[in-house]
């Protein structure tokens, strides 16, 4: 058996390695777009450092030496007083940004904008740098816009990326799912946990513990189905004797009634006991008999005629209506069964001069047994249940066990055909219909 794979930890290793790899793509992303921003900042500030140092004349921003391409409103104000208060260097004289009489930073408004400014009072000048509020302000935001960028964009790959791993995690259930919901309630494997999560692997054992339970209920029931059908066989054949033997012996016919009361009974009752046994070998899933070639329009003649004389004891008017010819592949016996039911159904609950009709009709690659009947027909809410076991439908005192269409109906799907019943156009009487594939035709030479 393949080693089990844990839900948890698959999801902790693709969402681990998710977040990481968000991480670092996030980390540099930001760090190359805040370090181009920042390399044009501190590239100004080189500038007017440059342009500002020393006690020369100061150079004009816009001069030769400031020609290198920059934003003005990036520009330092620097501002420069002697000892007696007079200007001796001033890099913007249109601005006029008071002079501090004390060293540190202080923000300082004017007419025009708000500036941070920071001040150093020595014992022979007074030196004061001043930037505006609002290019640090845009600075600020540029750097976290940048910084947030990469994060933006990576929340919506994120979710695809995450809604494929849980696709991919989850698909090991889905599958363990379809196994369990198309498994047949005769399989005796218990449900491969190869593949399945270690989370499930209880439950999963918990289900083979309880199938294995379920198939073991199910033996033992058809075990004694058919246990109970082979003990019932061997007493009523012996009852049937005895009757037979007092037949013989009744000469003046005193008990002759009684007699063939208790005949139909026992009758009744090993027709039973033979439904029975038949039903337990369909559900022990018996293997059916080799397959063979099988001419509908013979079998259907062959059904006819063993019928008959229940047919005419009952005023029954049983004919073929039409003989398209037809050949299938499938166990003879089994398509017997089905046919004897129900024609044999129809017969019973046909009322006296009734009919009952047989046609054999070839379409495509499919050919179609009806059994039409003139008997009271299958109420609508009744029609659902019709192939359940011992289930008669109205009216309930007819003839028969309730077994005939449920061993019809297990006989015709394990012949791989399609039985079903329905009302007539008409609404006067039942129709059964069992369709079967026609076996392949041979290349003529």
């Amino acid at each position: 058996m393949k080693g089990t794979i844990s839900i948890r930890r698959t999801a902790f290793i693709w969402l681990a390695g998710l977040m990481a790899t968000i991480g670092v793509f996030a980390a540099i992303t930001s760090y190359f777009l805040v370090r181009n921003e920042a390399s044009d900042f501190l590239d100004n500030q080189l500038r007017q450092i440059a342009l500002y140092v020393g006690d020369a004349p100061p150079v004009p921003a816009d001069g030769p030496v400031g020609d290198v391409p920059h934003d003005p409103e990036d520009d330092f104000v620097i501002q420069v007083w002697d000892v007696a208060g007079r200007p001796s260097r001033l890099s913007h004289p249109a601005v006029d940004i008071p002079q501090q009489s004390y060293t540190g930073f202080a923000d300082i408004s004017t007419a025009q904008e708000n500036w941070r400014v920071y001040t150093l009072a020595t014992s022979n000048r007074t030196v004061q740098v001043s930037q505006d509020m609002s290019v640090r302000q845009e600075l600020a935001a540029s750097a976290a816009l940048q910084a947030a960028l990469p994060i933006i964009v990576l929340i919506p790959l994120s979710l695809l990326t995450l809604s494929w791993i849980i696709d991919r995690i989850m698909a090991r259930l889905n599958r363990l799912a379809v196994t369990v919901a198309s498994r047949d309630a005769r399989a005796d494997d218990p449900v491969p946990i190869d593949d399945v999560p270690a989370e499930v692997v209880p439950f999963v054992s918990s289900i083979n513990l309880l199938l294995a339970r379920l198939r073991a209920l199910l033996e033992r029931q058809r075990r004694f189905i058919s246990d109970a059908a082979h003990e019932l066989r061997t007493p009523l054949s012996a009852l049937q004797i005895q009757i037979d033997n007092l037949r013989h012996d009744d000469r003046d016919g005193r008990f002759s009634q009684r007699l063939t009361e208790l005949e139909a009974g026992i009758s009744r009752a090993t027709s039973l006991v033979s439904k029975l046994l038949r039903l337990a070998r369909y559900d022990a899933n018996e293997t059916a008999p080799a397959p063979q070639p099988i001419d509908l329009v013979q079998l259907a003649l062959d059904t006819v005629a063993r019928l008959t004389p229940l047919a005419e004891s009952r005023q029954i008017d049983l004919g073929i209506t039409r003989r398209d010819g037809a050949i299938t592949i499938g166990a003879l016996a089994d398509f017997e069964i089905i046919l004897d039911n129900l024609v044999e159904n129809a017969v019973r609950y046909a009322p006296p001069g009734g009919m009952v009709d047989v046609a054999v009709v070839a379409a495509g690659q499919e050919a179609r047994i009806e059994i039409r009947d003139t008997g009271p027909g299958i109420a609508d809410e009744e029609m659902p249940r019709v192939f359940e076991r011992f289930f008669r439908a109205r009216p309930q005192d007819s003839e028969g066990s309730g077994l005939g269409l449920a061993i019809a109906k297990a006989a015709a799907e394990r012949q791989g055909a399609r039985l079903t019943l329905a009302m007539r156009e008409d609404g006067l009487g039942l129709v059964a219909s069992l369709v079967v594939p026609l076996a392949p035709m041979k290349a003529s030479r």
